[in-house]
């Protein structure tokens, strides 16, 4: 029964099964196909920094790049480059003089330096195309866990063909790794709830350890581990008696032990930016420290700056901790975590349905994910969400319907309710957990991409194929019925199971089918409902189509049509004076007389510069509004729109 302890019922664990042997087979094809879709894709907006910070912690052992986000991915991708024969950026100004030159010096990393891009971007996604496996291991091993080997095949099966996974689980990006931090953490804490023992304790804290070591967004562990340490003690540990001071007395012990679980991820934390600052001089990281939280919102002094000191209010405890020698790991981590606030409060540009603003929209989220994630899903939770509604309905139907007034009817509700909770503790826990990260998500001022709420898709597909395996077995009262009403009800249960059965097998092949349409360009993908990647322009840009995936295509366009000069207004991590070479012009949109030639438009760009600004948007967008009077000759991977202007 693993850590569930009879809750639910399971299949025994073997060492080798037919299960075993698919699920490894769906995540060799997964690893294929992302190591194709790799091989394709140039270097994205947000990787250049992330690489060339990643072999400064390996090989240098300095964090002055990228302080933002945590080392773990980074790190990954940067181990491999640690072998390799590349030049790093040392005598660069980005690395010698700038603060955090991470731009500057992840392109002259990339392509300035003498080191091969498409080389490194090889063996820098290696990482994170593991770590992105790592999560469909999870999948499988707690869906089988919980609901037996067929679901968790069928949750493996969605993750494997997710477009979103698809399209980010290569890329040197935190996304795909916060997906694995928070189910690799929420693995180990739910089993330390269900078998509570010291090594499942230390195993929970070191899961908690590695997953602030992934991504800063993983701080919402807390309160959701608080959250699910409440109701178990409420629903589990003394089943429904709230008001008492003896359930008061659990709860803050499961607060004590949850602050030990907190201690020790503290203790993990501690040597992985111990090495990592190392060799980064202290004055720097003083001096870097000062400099960057002069400007953070909880400065209470704004003036600092200008006054020559500095920060004071929390930014200035970071500094000071940057200033001891034995916290100065510490300083490191939590000004990562102040960047980060001061992020998300400063907002970004965003096309959003043909408007234009930095501020964000509360239906993006729901919108983007509805456009982005395969129709078949949307009807399979249609399906599991329909199943719920009855099941429950139909209990409290048959509990209340003897009973003689509206008081004891409500009672019932809540009993059951109660009782519901109680028995689906897991799934009501992903459920507060997959709702309070898309809250924080819709309030939040950041509107990029649907890989923000990518966290939460693996427990989508858990719960799911947990509530599709009950529904497709419900079980059969055979109790006191007639043998020939005992046969029909076989039958007729049987007849159900295989019609359900092949609705969901139907619906599962269309989902593959539909994902793997897009490929290899998964990152544009588009479901049916809009028309697919082609129309996904007209919807939303940035990393949900358009983050600079294509530059190795433009290149092999402009080699095959022998151009000779190609004026490029690019968005992404490539350069495109590195790969087109003196075929290369910057473009001007706004100046009338660059428009004629060849020209090659990313559709970030373009789309920011058509659309009707909103919410008191003061940049330009109309400098692109000239170009709607022309088609595209070509459109690269569906990001990069060319076009051929005769001259006059």
């Amino acid at each position: 029964m693993g850590y569930f302890k009879g809750e639910i019922s399971m299949e025994k664990t073997k060492k080798f099964s037919a299960s075993i042997l698919i699920a490894t087979l769906l995540l060799g094809t997964m690893g294929l196909l992302m190591m194709v879709e790799s091989s394709k894709t140039s270097t994205i907006v947000d990787e250049s920094p992330h690489i060339v910070a990643g072999y400064a912690y390996v090989a240098k052992r300095d964090y002055r790049l990228n302080p933002e986000h945590p080392p773990l991915i980074k790190m990954a991708a940067g181990l491999p480059l640690a072998f390799q024969d590349v030049n790093f950026i040392e005598g660069r100004q980005s690395w010698v003089e700038d603060i955090n030159g991470q731009w500057s010096g992840g392109s002259e990393f990339l392509h300035w330096q003498g080191n091969d891009p498409r080389q490194i971007m090889f063996w820098s996604r290696l990482g994170p195309t593991i770590i992105t496996l790592l999560i469909g291991v999870l999948i499988f091993i707690w869906a089988r866990q919980l609901y037996g080997s067929t679901a968790g095949l069928f949750a493996l099966t969605l993750f494997v063909f997710s477009p979103t996974f698809l399209a980010h689980g290569p890329l040197v990006t935190t996304d795909a790794g916060a997906a694995f931090a928070f189910i690799f953490a929420s693995y180990f804490f739910f089993k330390y709830l269900y078998n509570q023992n010291r090594k499942n304790l230390i195993w929970a804290g070191v899961a908690f350890g590695i997953a602030q070591l992934m991504k800063f967004s993983l701080i919402l562990i807390v309160p959701f581990f608080t959250v699910a340490v409440i109701m178990w003690v409420v629903f589990k540990d003394r089943q429904g008696k709230v008001w008492s001071l003896q359930t008061l007395n659990r709860v803050m012990l499961y607060f004590g032990k949850l602050m030990l679980i907190g201690i020790i991820g503290l203790i993990v934390v501690y040597p992985v930016y111990a090495y990592t600052v190392s060799n980064y001089p202290v004055e720097r990281q003083v001096a870097d420290t000062i400099w960057t939280l002069n400007s953070h919102p909880w400065n209470t002094n704004p003036d600092s700056a200008a006054q020559g000191v500095g920060p004071s209010g929390i930014p200035a405890v970071v500094v000071t901790m940057a200033e001891n020698p034995v916290l100065r790991p510490y300083a490191q981590f939590f000004l990562g975590h102040l960047m980060v606030f001061q992020r998300v409060a400063g907002g970004n540009t965003v096309y959003y349905l043909g408007d234009v603003a930095e501020s964000a929209w509360l239906s993006y989220f729901p919108v983007v994910f509805f456009l982005k994630e395969p129709t078949a899903l949307f009807i399979l939770l249609s399906i599991a969400t329909s199943a719920v509604f009855i099941a429950f309905f139909r209990q409290i139907n048959t509990t209340t319907k003897n009973l003689p007034g509206v008081k004891e009817k409500l009672k019932k509700i809540i009993d059951v309710k109660s009782e519901w909770i109680s028995k689906y503790f897991l799934e009501t826990s992903f459920l507060f957990f997959i709702f309070f990260y898309w809250f924080v998500s819709i309030i939040g001022n950041l509107n990029i991409g649907v890989r923000h709420v990518l966290p939460t898709f693996p427990f989508i597909y858990i719960v799911l194929a947990g509530i599709l395996h009950r529904w497709l077995h419900p079980g059969i009262n055979l109790k006191g019925l007639p043998l020939l009403e005992q046969i029909k009800s076989v039958f007729s249960t049987i007849m159900k199971q295989w019609t359900k059965g092949g609705v969901i097998a139907i619906l599962l092949l269309w989902y593959i089918l539909s994902s793997l349409s897009a490929f290899p360009h998964m990152l544009a993908y588009f479901n049916e409902l809009v028309g697919g990647p082609a129309n996904g322009h007209k919807y939303v840009v940035d990393s949900n189509l358009d983050w600079g995936q294509d530059m190795y295509g433009l290149q092999e366009y402009v080699e095959k049509n022998n151009i000779e000069k190609i004026k490029v207004d690019y968005f992404g991590g490539s350069s495109p004076e590195y790969f087109l070479g003196n075929k290369y012009e910057r473009f001007n949109p706004f100046d009338p007389g660059e428009r004629e030639g060849w020209i090659a438009v990313s559709g970030t760009l373009m789309m920011n510069g058509r659309g009707i600004p909103t919410k008191g948007f003061q940049g330009s967008t109309t400098h692109y509004r000239w170009i709607e009077e022309y088609e595209p000759v070509e459109i690269i991977g569906h990001s990069i729109f060319i076009y051929y202007i005769p001259g006059e």
